[in-house]
């Protein structure tokens, strides 16, 4: 079953947005609810069969999951959906469910090798879609975004969503910087992957003119410079390749006809809008500090209620800042059980930095952790954050068997 579940992993997480396409198509359901039938019977089998793996991130993002489907039922807010699908289209579930079974799966060298040289294919094929949506935004765009007025106003903003947009409109600003870390702390045994892991990282987040996924990718490709164990004669390298990295990303935007500055000056310093994405901002937090003092212990509910939303003035349909949002929707309770889960996720990650010089992950879920201060996107199920999570899993387990454990066997080293 093990030799099963790592198969699993290996062919569904780094593609996962392929399969949602796969799903839209064929289906018309979202993958997410496929993904969770899938898992289930793996983690009943790891109930009743194995000595069970439950960390203490797991603990706390299991009983966040218990409150938030208490706080939905008990607000009344499936509006005449019915529970079985309520449960299986569940993103909390679907995280414990999949995170569960990572922790209980024993990944083994040669798929780690696998993996990540899948992860490096995926990067790439996420470069190229991204340069087809400079000329065409409709390329390979989830019909969710263009069916939608808000996903046309972003595409005509030229937006690049690149292959994730079959996912969630969020997704590409948090899977893709953290496969990008990921890769960085491999750099070492996959040749010539450094200068293309830089490079592709900084076009695809430019590319999609959000600020938080351009701030993402700097966050994990900072790992280079702040690992001591990274030699000061790697560390000049590395900045020559950032260095001549931004030159030829500035020629082919050139030769694309890519107005760099105008991006810079639409998108970053936000001069045509009138910081309307800023104030937004401004607006969620004045808004906060009126609505949750009047249900602080436990919230509202998953849901932003209308006259909030009326107290927002349109500018955004809920609290636009990730860790406010939560304190309205589930209180200082329920809010305090999934930043316990983050926090206690992040030290893990820390932990195998320190020990094994392996900080992807952490980096990555750095930047998640970032990005949720301008959105409201906790998805533990989100691939990039699973397969943070699964290359945690095999270094704890490597760790726990007393092994010597570099970032990547000597097996997958390249040999050409």
């Amino acid at each position: 079953m093990n030799k099963l579940q790592q198969f699993l992993f290996l062919v569904l997480f780094p593609f996962y947005p392929f399969w949602a396409m796969l799903s839209y198509y064929f289906t018309h359901r979202y993958v997410n609810i496929f993904t969770e039938l899938i898992f289930i019977p793996f983690a009943i089998y790891i109930v009743i069969f194995k000595k069970i793996r439950f960390p203490v991130y797991l603990i706390f993002l299991f009983l966040f999951t218990i409150f938030h489907l208490f706080s939905f039922f008990i607000n009344d807010l499936g509006k005449g959906q019915s529970i079985p699908f309520i449960l299986l289209s569940d993103l909390n579930i679907l995280a414990c469910t999949v995170l569960f079974v990572a922790e209980n799966t024993d990944f083994e060298d040669i798929l780690i090798s696998l993996m990540t040289r899948l992860i490096l294919v995926v990067v790439a094929i996420s470069l190229v879609v991204s340069l087809i949506q400079v000329k065409n935004p409709y390329f390979l765009v989830s019909p969710d975004i263009t069916n939608n007025l808000g996903g046309i106003l972003y595409l005509e903003q030229h937006r690049d969503f690149s292959i994730y947009s079959w996912v969630n409109i969020n997704s590409v600003g948090i899977t893709f910087p953290i496969l990008i870390s990921i890769l960085l702390s491999f750099s070492k045994q996959i040749k010539n992957s450094l200068p293309f892991t830089i490079i592709t990282g900084m076009a695809v987040a430019f590319l999609t003119r959000a600020r938080y996924t351009m701030i993402s990718t700097l966050i994990v490709l900072s790992q280079m410079f702040f690992n001591a164990k990274i030699e000061f004669k790697r560390k000049f390298y590395i900045s020559l390749i950032f260095t001549c990295s931004i030159i030829f990303l500035a020629v082919i935007a050139n030769v694309y006809g890519y107005d760099i500055q105008q991006v810079v000056s639409d998108r970053i310093l936000e001069k045509r809008t009138g910081l309307s994405s800023f104030n937004a901002r401004v607006t969620s937090y004045e808004v906060f500090k009126l609505v949750f003092p009047e249900h602080p212990l436990f919230g509202v509910g998953p849901e932003t209620r209308a006259d909030v939303v009326q107290l927002l003035g349109g500018v955004a349909p809920l609290i636009h800042i990730g860790y406010l949002s939560y304190l309205y929707f589930y209180g200082i309770f329920g809010s305090l059980l999934i930043f316990c889960a983050l926090f206690f996720l992040l030290r893990d990650g820390w932990l195998i930095g320190r020990r094994h010089n392996y900080w992807g992950s952490f980096y990555g879920l750095i930047a998640f952790c970032f990005a949720n201060f301008t959105f409201v996107y906790f998805n533990f199920s989100e691939a990039g954050v699973v397969l943070a999570i699964v290359y945690l899993v095999y270094f704890k387990n490597k760790q726990a068997e007393g092994g010597p454990c570099k970032p990547v066997p000597i097996k997958i080293q390249d040999k050409a």
